[in-house]
């Protein structure tokens, strides 16, 4: 049980990070086409 929620843990944290990695490219994107 508490290796599942480990798991589970982990896993939501890669989403987390994975979406705030992709979510920071566009702001990174977005800037550099503005300052163009």
């Amino acid at each position: 049980q508490l290796m599942m929620t480990k798991k589970s843990t982990i896993l939501h944290t890669g989403l987390i990070k994975t979406y705030l990695g992709s979510f920071a490219l566009s702001i990174l994107i977005i800037l550099l086409m503005h300052t163009d």
